[in-house]
């Protein structure tokens, strides 16, 4: 088992429509695996100020069905400004067809005003591919009930595609990259897309700088909303 060990993080939060499920899959071990996270800060000086989070991701397997809960909750408000004030819900439901493919499906809830999204629910089903021991590929269809802070109400139903990639470019260098690409079936032109991509540099027995980035796309955002955003993350990481 590894343990790791972030000495130095420095990263602008960002939160996505499309959540990364792949990056937040737990040990695919039998049984139960998972990891559950609470923090509460209070300050009262000129103004109050106050944050929340909260990260639940649990994962059971066996060998036919895999199980995947994940919960996150990220609340930052100074005054009477949200700063900060996002999560979603997610449960997945997998049968191992074989050792290559699965079946999934999928339910999600998901609110962001700042994003000038009230509430984002959506369910679906569809197909994962083990491409490698690592790398997979996925593809699903599902549908989405969107509700927006202006009031207006979408109903799509839209395909659902990812590509996983965990490389090995070198003996010291580590490549993981997830894509996703959600378009409108009935308007190809409106689509939601994101990549993270993180390198690891291992410059000294179990230590790592880490370099990721984060971008994402949405075709038709709210009104107010940018189209295109991303963020950077570095790092140094101790594995033992």
């Amino acid at each position: 088992m590894k343990y790791y060990l972030i000495l130095f993080f420095f990263p602008l939060t960002l939160f996505s429509q499309v959540v990364n499920v792949e990056n937040r899959r737990q040990s695919d071990s039998h049984g139960l695996s998972g990891t559950i996270e609470f923090s509460f800060d209070y300050n009262d000086s000129e103004q109050i100020n106050w944050e929340f989070n909260n990260t639940s991701h649990l994962q059971w397997d066996n060998n036919s069905w895999s199980f995947l809960l994940l919960n996150e909750i990220n609340l930052d408000r100074a005054g009477e400004v949200d700063f900060e004030n996002d999560g979603f819900q997610h449960i997945r439901i997998s049968y191992h067809l074989n050792k290559t493919y699965s079946h999934e499906s999928f339910i999600q809830n998901q609110f962001d005003p700042v994003r000038k999204i009230d509430n984002r629910k959506l369910f679906g089903s569809g197909l994962r591919i083990r491409l490698s021991e690592s790398n997979y590929f996925g593809v699903s269809s599902f549908y989405e009930i969107e509700n927006l802070t202006n009031n207006n109400v979408n109903k799509d139903i839209r395909l659902g595609s990812y590509l996983q990639l965990d490389y090995n470019i070198s003996e010291n260098i580590h490549l993981l990259s997830t894509t996703y690409y959600q378009p409108n079936m009935k308007k190809f032109k409106d689509f939601k897309t994101s990549s993270q991509t993180q390198l690891n540099f291992e410059f000294k027995k179990g230590f790592s700088f880490i370099n990721s980035i984060e971008m994402i796309y949405d075709s038709c955002p709210a009104v107010g909303v940018k189209t295109f955003s991303y963020s950077f993350q570095n790092g140094v990481q101790y594995n033992f």
